[in-house]
């Protein structure tokens, strides 16, 4: 059995945007999410968020505003690591 969890706090570096999977069938949203204080470096991690929540995220993940994300690594085919929701 695999299993893997990640929870992070940090602020959101954008607005939230809606996007579409480039068949167009999948609606997505997506935003950077920076953790880390000003005194240390931040840690910088792209967020991917499905669905109704995906649209909640739209609305309430806006620059600078503090956010939780709760989810899962995934490498994408470009090998870059994204947090999906």
């Amino acid at each position: 059995m695999n299993y893997q969890k990640l929870i992070l706090v940090g602020n959101a570096t954008g607005d939230a945007q809606n996007r579409k999977s480039k068949k167009g069938d999948v609606t997505y949203t997506t935003f950077g999410l920076a953790v880390g204080s000003i005194k240390d470096r931040s840690n910088f991690f792209p967020v991917i968020v499905f669905g109704k929540t995906g649209e909640l995220a739209r609305e309430h993940a806006t620059k600078g505003r503090q956010v939780l994300v709760e989810g899962r690594i995934e490498l994408s085919r470009n090998g870059r690591l994204n947090v999906v929701a």
